[in-house]
This record gives structure tokens, C-alpha cells and sequence, in this order.
């Protein structure tokens, strides 16, 4: 492993809170934050630390709000608390910021499409986000989204996945190991992902999925949850005409980052950044065969820290707590 280095970082503009959805930059991406699990009714001063940490972007990774309710009056109202929060909005307002969702901000804990509101949901969040009317995302059933970041010689895709609005329902006893033969993306979403990643011409290719890929031995939400559809990924993964990529993941209101050496040809990491103001992470020690280290289970965000003055990116992923300082990271080459 390379030792762990921070890098500098250029802001992308001045543009204030999510205005530049859509909008690509020809500045190469040195470094992002991100992160999930955010309690809009409490104070945020880990935002602070964010805006310190100086990205030139932020990803919201989902359960952004809670929003948890059938009436979308009141996930628009939630939606503008978390934009006009006293913590958020003097931090991030100069950070060009894109988003996915999971449970709590699609309106219902573990909920996927049966959820009756999932359309006025989905533009609830796609109002608060900015995104201009005219984007697929207004038009398609799900707010999937590919967004392009750089010149073409030093090229960042950030694919962020939908895992609620197509997703079948959970088992009905998960923490007795039992596993559902449906999918959490759903057919359309699917071939996207698939044409994102085999039409990447990106150096860098990052994709965010609101619950855990890796980890696999924990009784919550997860990817394993739903094994053919795991199988399904890592086999697209291992695809060596398709680029090789970094996982983010929340959900757990706790950090850990995960490596699987062996699927996909090059080492695949899961970083898992949560939660921002909601930390418990619970009691009891929690197994993953992947994880490196131990769990980190005060409040967090993570950063990516990209070096492209080497033959191949050199990535430093990293989990920060409230005051900024690194608690886990890891350096390595990005190649296949």
C-alpha cells in the first residue's frame, strides 16, 4: 500500500447549494466528501468539518432526511428544513452536492415499490435537489443518475443507484438468514448501469448504493439480502471490459471500509460513511470477513482523495469524524 497523503483541492465555482446538477465540469475531481444518515432536526457541526476538508464535491448517499411519512407535503416541507439548515446550508453552499436516497428519505424504513407514494417522493426529491426539469431523472421511474466530472484525460463518473423504487420486498426473517430471489434495481435500471459502466471512458468510476455490498454478515439491509442480484454486479464487475470501481455505501449509522480481493480482479472497496449527526452502531461486536480494521462508530464523513500524476489514479479513501481527522483510510493504485 502507498502511504496514506492528503491532496490539495480546487473548489469547481461559487454556485450556491445544488444549482450545478447537470452541469459538467472540465476541472479534474482531487477530492470528494460524503456521506448519509442525517437527522434534519438536529444540529449538523460535522458540516463544519466538511466544508474544512474543502471538496469540490458532496454526496448525499441517502436517508438524507427522515422523512418517513405517506403525505408528501410533509417530505417537501423536510426536504426544505434540510436545505435551509443553520449547519448545511452556510457549509455546503458553495459545494456543488448530487444525491441518492434509501429508506427514511423515500418515506418509509426498509420500504421499495410497494411504497404508494414512491412518484410524489421522487419529485419531492428531485425539487429539493435542484435537478432541472428537463433531466431523464424528471421522466423515468426511479432517480438513478451518471454524472461526469473532468477532462477526458483525467475523467471521474459517479453512478448513484436507486436501490428503493424497484426493489421487491425484503424476506420476512433476513436475520435468520433468509434471502429473496427478487432484485433491488429492477430491469431498466439494470441496463443503464451496465451502459454507464461499458461506455465509461473515465479513469475514475465511483458508484453509490444507499445499502452495503460488501458486507454480508449483519442482520439489516444489505445487497446479500438479495444474492442473485449481488452475483449479478460482481459478475458485471468482473467484466475486465469494464472499468474497475469504487463502492460507497451508508445506511448503518456507522463507518467501515470492506475489501473483497477476489471477485472482480482488483481490489473492490466498500465504504461505508454513516452517520452524520446519528451515530449508535451498536452494542455488540458486528462480524464481516471484509472489513479492515474495526467499525467506527462515532459521527463521520468520508473523503476520496484522487492523485493523478501517476500512470494510474492513486485513491485514498478515507473516514473522518466530527472534527475532520482520519479514523480508517487506505491508498492504493485504481487499475485492473
Amino acid at each position: 500500500m502507498i502511504p496514506f497523503r492528503l491532496l490539495g483541492t480546487i473548489l469547481l465555482s461559487a454556485t450556491p447549494l445544488l444549482a450545478q446538477q447537470g452541469v459538467k465540469s472540465e476541472k479534474p475531481l482531487r477530492r470528494i466528501a460524503f456521506g448519509s444518515c442525517f437527522k434534519e432536526t438536529r444540529k449538523g457541526p460535522i458540516f463544519n468539518s466538511v466544508a474544512a476538508s474543502k471538496p469540490q464535491l458532496f454526496i448525499w448517499l441517502g436517508d438524507n432526511i427522515y422523512g418517513d411519512s405517506h403525505d408528501p407535503a410533509v417530505l417537501r416541507q423536510k426536504w426544505q428544513n434540510l436545505a435551509e439548515h443553520a449547519d448545511v446550508k452556510p457549509n455546503l453552499n458553495n459545494i456543488p452536492q448530487i444525491a441518492t436516497w434509501d429508506d427514511h428519505d423515500y418515506g418509509k424504513n426498509d420500504a421499495g415499490k410497494e411504497f404508494p407514494i414512491k412518484k410524489e417522493a421522487q419529485t419531492a426529491f428531485l425539487d429539493w435537489l435542484n435537478v432541472p426539469t428537463d433531466s431523464p431523472r424528471r421522466s423515468r421511474e426511479g432517480i438513478y443518475s451518471v454524472q461526469d466530472y473532468g477532462p477526458e484525460d483525467r475523467l471521474t463518473r459517479i453512478i448513484l443507484l436507486d436501490t428503493r423504487y424497484h426493489r421487491d420486498a425484503l424476506p420476512e426473517h433476513p436475520e435468520n438468514g433468509e434471502t429473496s430471489d427478487g432484485t433491488i434495481l429492477g430491469e431498466e435500471q439494470w441496463a443503464w448501469l451496465e451502459q454507464q459502466l461499458r461506455s465509461s471512458k473515465a479513469q475514475v468510476n465511483i458508484i453509490g448504493t444507499s445499502i452495503q455490498f460488501l458486507a454480508s454478515e449483519h442482520r439489516f439491509e444489505k445487497w446479500s439480502n438479495y444474492p442473485k442480484e449481488r452475483a449479478r454486479l460482481l459478475k458485471l464487475l468482473s467484466d475486465p471490459t469494464v472499468p474497475p470501481v469504487i463502492l460507497l455505501s451508508g445506511d448503518r449509522h456507522s463507518a467501515e471500509i470492506s475489501v473483497d480481493k477476489t471477485s472482480t480482479g482488483y481490489p473492490l472497496y466498500d465504504v461505508t460513511s454513516s452517520s452524520l449527526n446519528l451515530p449508535f452502531g451498536g452494542k455488540k461486536p458486528e462480524p464481516n470477513a471484509l472489513r479492515l480494521g474495526e467499525k467506527y462508530k462515532g459521527a463521520n464523513f468520508g473523503t476520496i482523495s484522487i492523485d493523478w500524476y501517476a500512470d494510474s489514479p492513486i485513491i485514498t479513501l478515507a473516514l473522518r469524524d466530527s472534527y475532520g481527522a482520519p479514523q480508517r483510510a487506505v491508498t492504493y493504485n485504481l487499475t485492473r
